[in-house]
């Protein structure tokens, strides 16, 4: 573990701020970068590992540039109630330690973990302001064990301010007991000006061709709801020949969706790309024609700012996180993900429209760089003030 800086004593005269998260996730590292800058606080970000289990991508650590930590300690995985998935508890027995060193005026938890509620714990034992930071929604937490509702109304009401990465996580908040005044929106930031650009490029130099890609990315597993595209995308294929389902990402339900789309006769015009690095992605979305998340559950949905920053039109699932900030028809098509139906509707619209690709790429595009990390940082700083005000008034 590397040891945290000392600060010098210009930098003790504003207040320290310490961000609990999982692991590094690249779509993350904009907006710590940007409250890295805050001209109020102090920023440290501690990480429960570098890099999850069941995560592919690579981070350079040493490009990060905010202050951070990684905590040593070990995980414990746990059979999830649906979706046949797992868990992961990350126990990191020298927290308290390290806070105890950095000694922070506020320290912002992400979601209702053990690293949380440690950190909680600590913050009690020190008169330190607490955020809850969460991307759940209500839809994600129906089906709750009684442990997790536990944790919930343990620390929702020791909390003083409350950051939601989306409108409906906002709003759960509020629904489990948080005070709407304390609850702030950051949405989930990113590098939306790069993937912008990147993709811009990526399309200029593009060759012509005669096929149309629906693209997906994400996690091949059950909660996604790849099988219900491949049965939407099976309907458009009838009307679209010249039409191409390309799925990237990988899990463990990928041998089976190999296997359904032969079964419904469209297995040659269905690429399975495997995990794209990140770095790689803005090339991805540039070749396709509609991006789709079917997801049948999901906190957030990053990948669908992701498309709209790169220009693409965009049809969401209602149940993921991100649908919170799309008008269907009018920035992107909202939808049941199971509806295959409507689901293949949407897609042949967008196919065969160009005015409305057009409108949906430009109003995409405008409600992507709303989640640029300069703007997403302006709401969880606000989150850490009003914390830090109501301790200390």
């Amino acid at each position: 573990m590397k040891k945290p800086s000392v600060a010098t004593r210009q930098e003790v005269d504003r207040p320290l701020v310490v961000v609990l998260n999982n692991d590094i996730l690249p779509y993350r590292i904009s907006l710590f970068r940007a409250l890295a800058t805050s001209p109020d606080f102090r920023f440290h970000f501690l990480f429960s590992t570098e890099r999850a289990w069941d995560r592919a991508w690579k981070v350079d650590r040493d490009s990060l540039g905010f202050p951070h930590t990684v905590l040593p300690g070990f995980a414990v995985r746990l059979r999830k109630r649906n979706y046949n998935e797992w868990r992961t508890i990350y126990i990191n027995p020298t927290l308290p330690l390290v806070l105890a060193e950095l000694r922070p005026d506020v320290v912002v938890g992400y979601e209702y973990s053990v690293p949380a509620m440690v950190a909680l714990l600590c913050t009690r034992a020190r008169r330190v302001a607490y955020v809850e930071w969460t991307d759940c929604t209500s839809q994600v937490e129906r089906n709750l064990t009684h442990g997790q509702r536990w944790t919930r109304r343990w620390i929702i009401p020791r909390s003083q301010a409350y950051l939601g990465t989306s409108r409906a996580a906002c709003e759960n908040l509020v629904r489990l007991g948080a005070p709407e005044r304390a609850v702030f929106e950051s949405p989930m930031g990113h590098n939306v000006a790069w993937f912008e650009a990147e993709a811009d490029h990526a399309r200029s130099v593009k060759e012509p061709s005669p096929t149309k890609e629906i693209l997906y990315v994400g996690h091949l597993n059950e909660r996604k709801g790849v099988s219900s595209l491949l049965l939407a995308f099976a309907i458009v294929a009838r009307d679209h020949p010249e039409a191409r389902l390309k799925l990237i990402g990988d899990g463990r339900l990928r041998t089976r969706l190999e296997h359904i789309a032969r079964q419904l006769g469209i297995g040659t015009q269905v690429t399975f790309g495997g995990f794209v690095q990140p770095e790689n992605l803005p090339a991805t979305y540039a070749a396709a024609e509609v991006f789709v998340l079917p997801s049948l559950e999901d906190t957030f949905g990053v990948v669908i700012v992701e498309a709209l920053a790169c220009g693409v039109p965009v049809i969401c699932s209602k149940h993921a996180g991100a649908a919170s900030h799309l008008v269907d028809g009018s920035s992107a098509f909202v939808v049941d993900p199971e509806d295959a139906g409507l689901l293949a509707d949407r897609i042949h619209q967008l196919l065969v429209d160009n005015d409305l690709r057009a409108r949906f790429v430009a109003e995409g595009r405008r409600v992507a760089r709303s989640f640029d990390a300069a703007t997403v940082a302006l709401p969880f700083v606000a989150a850490v003030r009003t914390a830090y005000e109501r301790l200390n008034q």
